[in-house]
């Protein structure tokens, strides 16, 4: 197996394992080729291989982003890419409207998930956590969100004074900075997060009241608004690390309204919707993570709409130098926060969760008490099958998966396929097109 110095330097015995990744950005450049691609914003699609492929023209593959509007958006951590249909004016015309329709939705949702700030006529999750005590009237997609983090069980989302602690963390730029911020190492922070944890995993100390008419009420105990007070808190309701499977199905369900749905869009940090209904093959890597090494473990193959969530214990691409610090000693934080406490908790280094009918949310939520957990139960994973919400995972060099139907394809040395268990995949699809530009592209990977 190949052995990563701490400078960064490969030490690769011949003949090596398969891709391997770099997993810190202070040391080497991430490997380059099509594993790479697909990790350096954790997206979907390499498109600009199909244009190649099948000659360019006005219309096919191309990826749409949210315009400059003078509003702050969160589209710069989203990939979408949508086959256009036409020639002529009449894509030029499309790609406009829809532009138009995704940036909306792409500075909507920023506001609407916001924990930091207000936006001039929307309720926002700032907007509940200013005013305990009164009810607010929200718009219906933060109000489904709300509603299905109060169904599932969830309390990550009152985790919002523990999220500031590891966002300092991972802001550090050196280990004597982290150290001030770490919970493990420092025991101040460590006692800080357990605190705060405590409060947050405790319905009495702090809750949101769902309401009729599309009202919520944030409830604070006078024991923990006396504890906020004089510790400078405010953030008491925050997705922090989930929210983006909220703004992607937000944005998905926008587009489906409007009737596009011949595009695939991801997020960066391992959220994918794919609505295309028109049967055509799609592609999708699965990782595993050994030691400190990324191997390619497999392609899962699929042809129908889909929402993925990849959970990873370890950075991939630039961006996640917001959610991860990795010590010179090479242990890593990371952002999925046990509630009871405070410590940041993975049972396995990679789990993808997937339902061909529920959003990303309702995915994240149901895989949540699995991944953020001490130790991994498969069983769990063969419950939530039976629910419609699929699994991939890698343990032992093999691949095991929950859905009997699931095709991996090309499984890479060292790794076989099995058909028991659950995750392990990544953010990245890859549209196989048909005839012979789809059989040269096949021959690519």
């Amino acid at each position: 197996m190949g052995k990563m110095t701490r400078r960064g330097n490969w030490d690769l015995p011949h003949p090596g394992p398969v891709e391997k990744i770099q997993l810190s950005e202070r040391h080497i450049r991430l490997r380059t080729g099509l594993a790479v691609l697909f990790f350096v914003i954790g997206a979907s699609a390499l498109i600009y291989g199909f244009l190649g492929l099948l000659g360019g023209g006005d219309g096919g593959w191309r990826e749409i982003t949210a315009s400059s509007t003078g509003k702050e958006h969160c589209g710069g951590e989203f990939v979408f890419q949508y086959d256009i249909e036409g020639d002529g004016p009449a894509v030029r015309t499309q790609v406009r409207q829809l532009t138009d329709l995704y940036t909306e939705a792409m500075v909507h949702a920023y506001q609407l998930f916001h924990s930091q700030s207000f936006f001039e006529g929307v309720n926002n999750l700032h907007a509940i956590n200013r005013c305990p005590g009164e009810a607010l009237t929200v718009e219906p997609a933060l109000y489904e969100a709300l509603w299905l983090l109060q169904e599932s069980g969830c309390r990550e989302q009152y985790l919002g004074p523990v999220y500031v602690q590891y966002g300092n963390l991972f802001a550090a730029e050196s280990d004597e900075q982290a150290m001030e911020f770490d919970p493990f190492l420092n025991p101040e922070a460590g006692a800080a997060c357990r605190e705060m944890a405590a409060y947050a995993a405790d319905p009495a100390a702090v809750r949101v009241e769902l309401l009729e008419d599309r009202q919520v009420r944030l409830v604070l105990s006078d024991e923990y608004a006396g504890y906020a007070r004089e510790n400078g808190i405010t953030e008491f309701v925050d997705l922090g690390w989930m929210r983006n499977a909220f703004v992607i199905d937000y944005v998905a369900q926008a587009l489906e309204a409007q009737g596009y749905t011949r595009g695939v869009l991801s997020s960066y940090d391992g959220f994918t919707r794919n609505l295309d209904r028109r049967g055509g093959g799609y592609a999708y890597p699965l990782f595993d993570r050994r030691e400190q090494n990324i191997y390619e473990a497999g392609i899962l193959e699929y042809n129908r709409p889909v929402s993925m969530v990849f959970l990873r214990d370890y950075p991939m691409n630039r961006l996640d130098t917001l959610q991860y610090y990795e010590w010179e000693s090479g242990e890593i934080r990371f952002p999925y926060v046990d509630v009871e406490s405070g410590l940041c908790k993975a049972a396995l280094h990679n789990l993808v969760g997937y339902s061909y009918e529920g959003g990303c949310a309702r995915v994240l939520l149901s895989l949540l008490p699995v991944y953020v957990a001490d130790s991994f139960a498969p069983e769990a994973l063969q419950g939530l099958a039976e629910e419609g919400i699929y699994s991939i995972y890698c343990q032992g060099q093999r691949v095991y998966r929950t859905e009997e139907a699931a095709e991996i394809v090309e499984v890479h040395d060292g790794y076989r396929a099995s058909r028991k268990a659950a995750p392990c995949l990544i953010s990245g699809i890859l549209k196989f097109v048909a005839g012979e530009a789809g059989d040269a592209l096949k021959a690519r990977l």
